[in-house]
């Protein structure tokens, strides 16, 4: 088991929050909505781009240059932000922050369907989205570790981590018919609407830890941001934190990439009609649910997140040269349903091993590290595809690529061990009682 500083006064406080009406399975459902909400609002571009790149009359070159800037220009905001923002999560509180990201990124969506037809304006609000949405993840690690146990977190995280793949399930399906009927650009407002709903869950039920909301004292902003720089500088000084950002960040390259060229591909590359890719380009996403729930399972009950991480992402090597050479649907979905089953426990596990080693008062400074590093480099992921299919015309290249970076996550992966290894305390869940 791996242990965290401060996990016996969590663990003690979550009975007498029970007794005020809230209970952590409430709290853990609410991350879930959180970035459900955030991921619709992030991946509904993917699902449009098709119907985008008409209007705008690109040529295939052309969608595979734009299209991959618009994709993944997201990521660079957010990559920015999770690592520059990250510190107010520690100063401010996780649900005060979750509360401004929502009502941010949800304005953001519904301006994107007003400017959508500005090249650079639409540009500057997928930049805009990503630097709302970075303080997110922080937020819902620190969350996760005030209010689990060490032994419970590998399956909250995965349970708010499935909003990915549940985004990705429904955007396309009630998405497609929204524009087919209304056009794109004003299935951005509906999406604006639906986010923001998250909110009222936030203001009503959700609380920073067990015991309290985090008290914030009154400083000149000039003692914040050293506060911050502070609170960076300590995070990344945590032993094993590049390693683990590394891995991550191999495996993201290849989740960027594959994830959000997902519908454009099965156009494109695999000639599937838009009705076909409803169900195509949404069913796979059931996979990575079942992978990030068995995966966490096995994950918790044995303790071995890094052997369990690295074998899963070996095996969605072969599955990924398997969908090169597949041409019919059935087999296009199967194979998909087992690269998510296989890519999607590294980030919980990635999140678990990092709030193992992580003091609980850098924890939003260090999870913004970890994931702005690991995500500010998955930029590219998309960026990469989008270049192989300006520059040969084929899909091929990119997706050789992604089964390299997966041999390379799990490498470097394996190579975190020795951390997990030092930071196991058997003995841990005892100490609490006593």
């Amino acid at each position: 088991m791996i242990s965290a500083p401060g996990d016996c006064h969590g663990i003690m406080a979550v009975e007498t929050e029970r007794s005020k009406g809230r209970s952590p399975a409430g709290i853990a459902f609410i991350l879930f909505l959180t970035t459900l909400a955030a991921y619709i609002a992030r991946v509904n571009l993917s699902v449009a781009l098709p119907f985008i790149s008409s209007d705008y009359g690109w040529t295939d070159a052309e969608k595979g240059l734009y299209g991959g800037l618009l994709l993944g220009i997201f990521l660079v905001g957010y990559g920015v932000s999770n690592v520059i923002l990250s510190p107010l999560v520690d100063r401010f509180g996780p649900r005060k922050c979750m509360m401004v990201a929502v009502v941010v990124f949800s304005m953001l969506t519904f301006f994107t369907g007003i400017v959508g037809l500005v090249f650079f304006a639409f540009i500057a609000a997928r930049l805009l989205l990503g630097l709302s949405q970075g303080i997110l993840f922080p937020s819902a690690s620190k969350v996760t570790q005030a209010w689990f146990e060490p032994r419970y977190r590998s399956k909250v995280n995965s349970l708010h981590l499935s909003s990915m793949h549940f985004s990705n399930l429904l955007v396309p399906i009630f998405l497609i018919p929204l524009i087919l009927v209304i056009g794109w650009a004003a299935s951005f407002f509906a999406v604006a609407f639906i986010t923001s709903l998250v909110l009222i869950p936030l203001l009503f039920y959700m609380r920073d830890s067990p015991s309290a909301e985090m008290k914030v004292d009154r400083k000149p902003i000039k003692d914040i941001i050293g506060d911050a720089k502070a609170g960076l500088r300590s995070a990344l000084a945590i032993k094993g934190i590049f390693v683990l950002s590394a891995a991550d960040a191999a495996g993201n390259l290849v989740w960027w990439g594959i994830s959000l060229w997902l519908p454009t591909y099965l156009i494109q590359a695999k000639g599937l009609s838009v009705d076909q890719i409803v169900l195509v380009a949404s069913l796979p996403y059931l996979g990575g649910v079942a992978g990030l729930y068995l995966g966490s399972l096995m994950s918790d009950r044995t303790g071995k997140r890094v052997l369990i991480t690295t074998a899963f992402q070996l095996v969605a090597v072969l599955f990924i040269f398997l969908l090169v050479g597949a041409s019919d649907e059935t087999m296009i979905i199967v194979i998909l349903a087992a690269i998510f089953f296989c890519i999607s426990i590294l980030p919980p596990n990635c999140f678990t091993l990092l709030q193992g080693i992580a003091p609980r008062e850098l924890l939003g400074s260090a999870t913004g590290v970890m994931n702005g590093l690991a995500v500010g480099l998955g930029v590219f992921g998309p960026i990469i595809l989008g270049l192989a299919v300006a520059a040969t015309g084929s899909y091929d290249i990119g997706l050789y690529v992604m089964a390299g970076l997966q041999v390379v996550s799990a490498v470097v992966m394996m190579m975190f061990r020795k951390y997990e290894l030092e930071s196991e305390r058997p003995a841990g869940a005892e100490a609490c009682q006593k």
